[in-house]
């Protein structure tokens, strides 16, 4: 019993020095021109033990395809094997979109994948009329859809409101959204977390150059438009605790020195921010 209260004296003492209760993981399409088992040694390097991987991504050396349902049952328990002697932990999986799923029948699939996988959230910009059966298969598999947003007019979901109707009686929906492609769709970020406040599970954290041009190219983090040093003030706020997953989409072929310089300013902000 004495272990256990230092535990929680030493987690409280961390809260109160402003940590923040979220957990901070790598999208794997920031190396996606890699292996995922290339992506995983490089956020270990980072520092990051936690993922969201994205369904097109190639397994690597031993593997079939991508990490996705078509891997094998022996693959798969070989892979989830890999994780835990990595200490990763693979926290969400997507976009899955129509490109992927193709058909209402074979969106199951892809909840049947994350059930085995124990991914907790698929993330996911589903057709207007496809949502009620991601929030079926939702409960069905435990397994909880966070909706994403591209920039408009790609997405159904670039503005928040969208998201909102989206989850509306839908219990088993929530948002996910990309402060990024917000700063491209000319959405002003802060205002986006605050109206999705009540069921926030998730989002993409990067930058964009330009604030309201959809082809925008990223930029580091702090030096474009998203306004992410306020972000993590909003997010403090708000006692966000799930899954702030990092992404940078620049420089795909050789991006860990802009990713290292991209980890030091969350670092440094988040421990302004979060007091």
């Amino acid at each position: 019993m004495r272990l256990f209260a230092l535990i929680a004296a030493v987690f409280l003492s961390l809260q109160s020095c402003g940590q923040p209760g979220w957990e901070v993981g790598i999208q794997t399409w920031t190396f996606h021109r890699f292996t995922l088992l290339e992506a995983i040694q490089k956020s270990r390097a980072l520092g990051v033990r936690y993922l969201e991987c994205y369904p097109g991504q190639r397994v690597g050396t031993g593997y079939s395809g991508s990490f996705s349902y078509n891997l094998s049952a022996e693959e798969r328990t070989r892979l989830k094997q890999y994780f835990r002697q990595q200490g990763i932990e693979i926290r969400a999986w997507g976009v899955v979109d129509k490109g992927y799923y193709r058909t209402r029948q074979n969106i199951e699939n892809f909840f049947i994948f994350c059930r085995d996988m124990q991914i907790p959230v698929m993330t996911a910009e589903p057709e207007w009329e496809d949502l009620d059966e991601f929030n079926r298969l939702a409960a069905k598999y435990g397994v909880k859809v966070g909706i994403h947003c591209h920039p408009r007019p790609a997405s159904h979901y670039w503005h928040p409101d969208s998201i909102l109707l989206a989850m509306k009686g839908r219990e088993h929906i929530g948002a996910w959204p990309d402060v990024g492609h917000w700063a491209r769709s000319g959405v002003n970020p802060v205002e986006g977390l605050r109206k999705l406040e009540s069921k926030l599970w998730g989002l993409h954290f990067k930058d964009a150059k330009e604030f309201g041009n959809n082809r925008s190219e990223d930029a580091l983090f702090g030096a474009g438009t998203a306004g992410l040093a306020e972000v993590l003030t909003e997010l403090c706020r708000q006692k966000f605790n799930g899954l702030l997953s990092l992404e940078y989409e620049a420089n795909p072929d050789n991006n860990m020195r802009d990713m290292e310089r991209n980890m030091k300013f969350y670092k440094r902000e988040v421990k302004k921010r979060c007091r």
